[in-house]
């Protein structure tokens, strides 16, 4: 009568344990990125020599990348010195945002704990493993030791059902389960994903969101190992096993069913990740740049969809279109198939694959006053830029239909 969440836990601590219990385990595979990074490596300086299992690990320059100061430089040099004198995996500036470079890595497999310095880990959760943020400070005795302490989850347990509609992708649904979850108590809680309609949603949807559950408080977010996940770790490699799913009599912390039938395209409205409306009932919000990239929405899938949006058109005028690739792996693939070609040509300036503007640091901020709507996943006062710009969270569908149309709009519109 276990979850998918208590399965993993158990496994590692080799007996039984059930949510709430305190467990000290062996750990997988850690990321650590350029904003905490270095003050993880000196702690782990402060505690050891020598790093116990380097190639479970990886470190990524994403967030301060390409560097805008001098500060920023010196920080990215030590990370790359410690990288190559431990025989860490380095993403260096431009290789890949740190989830998905971890993801390709094939650090995170099914059944594994995974941990990052940066609350978005949860996303690793997409390919049936659990991934949750952590402190410098727990990196540091990773690194060491290969082992960290946690309070096994409780679990809500998510169930999709019904058809998934053409311009419904997994920021939609990640959207939704936001605003649900609002309403609930979801502190230390796991999300287990499942039901009827799961087979729908592609792996770069569920990667969405798997990284957005952090935004409703919950410690990590599980997708099912099916044939979605199996095709994606099959075509780079990874190896699968036999996944971890829930018992049939699993006790849940709560039950949550969502007919993906009744989904339209949404949009969060700043500054509350949480206020959900439908795009298409926000009214003529005007924008001046529109985002399609982070580690929630820069894959394959979503620059798929803005190009058949765009493809042959023009974005408004006074509209600033960014792309930020999660990976080169993700950029190469938009570039062999024109993807590319047809959001380059209708007005789309390439990024690198960094963070970019969703870090707040440089790279695409807004100034005041302005309005910007983006797949990133949080629209804090000041998160991209001025204090008094707002940043609307959308899919890549809203997000491309807005850059054509010069508002927030989740279709063509002919003025």
């Amino acid at each position: 009568m276990a979850t998918v969440v208590e399965k993993i836990f158990s496994a590692k601590a080799e007996r039984p344990v059930h949510a709430d219990d305190l467990v000290t385990v062996p750990v997988d595979a850690c990321m650590i990125q350029d904003v905490n990074g270095p003050t993880a490596i000196r702690q782990f300086q402060s505690i050891a020599e020598t790093v116990r299992s380097p190639e479970h690990h990886l470190i990524a320059l994403d967030h301060f990348s390409p560097c805008p100061s001098v500060a920023t430089a010196n920080a990215h040099a030590f990370l790359r010195s410690f990288a190559a004198g431990q025989g860490i995996a380095l993403a260096d500036v431009g290789c890949g945002i740190c989830h998905q470079a971890m993801l390709e890595s094939g650090k995170v497999r099914p059944g594994c704990i995974a941990v990052g310095t940066d609350s978005h880990s949860c996303m690793y959760g997409v390919v049936n493993a659990f991934g949750v943020g952590v402190g410098a400070a727990d990196a540091a005795v990773v690194f060491a030791s290969d082992q960290a302490w946690f309070k096994v989850p409780r679990t809500i347990r998510v169930e999709f059902t019904g058809t998934l509609p053409e311009k419904v992708s997994g920021k939609d649904i990640a959207l939704d389960l936001l605003h649900r979850l609002s309403s609930m108590e979801t502190d230390y809680c796991c999300l287990e994903f499942g039901g009827s309609a799961v087979s729908q949603i592609s792996f770069d949807s569920r990667a969405a969101i798997c990284n957005m559950a952090v935004e409703a408080g919950a410690k990590g977010a599980i997708m099912p190992l099916d044939e979605v996940t199996r095709a994606w770790l099959c075509e780079r490699g990874i190896p699968c096993g036999e996944g971890v799913a829930p018992d049939a009599d699993a006790e849940y912390a709560a039950l949550l069913e969502i007919d993906l039938g009744a989904l339209r395209p949404l949009v969060a409205v700043p500054p509350e990740i949480t206020q959900i409306v439908p795009a298409s009932e926000l009214g003529e919000v005007r924008i001046q740049q529109a985002l399609i990239g982070s580690c929630a929405n820069g894959r394959y899938e979503d620059f798929a969809i803005a190009a058949g949006i765009l493809k042959g058109k023009r974005i408004a005028d006074g509209v600033r279109l960014l792309l930020f690739p999660s990976s080169r792996e993700v950029e190469r693939r938009i570039r062999a198939d024109g993807t590319l070609d047809a959001l380059l040509d209708a007005g789309a300036v390439l990024m690198p694959a960094v963070c970019g503007p969703c870090a707040g640091i440089h790279c695409g901020l807004l100034g005041d006053g302005e309005t910007a709507v983006s797949t990133t996943n949080r629209n804090l006062t000041g998160r991209m830029g001025s204090r008094s710009a707002k940043v609307y969270v959308s899919s890549p569908l809203v997000a491309a239909y807005s850059a054509l149309n010069g508002f927030i709009s989740d279709c063509e519109v002919s003025l």
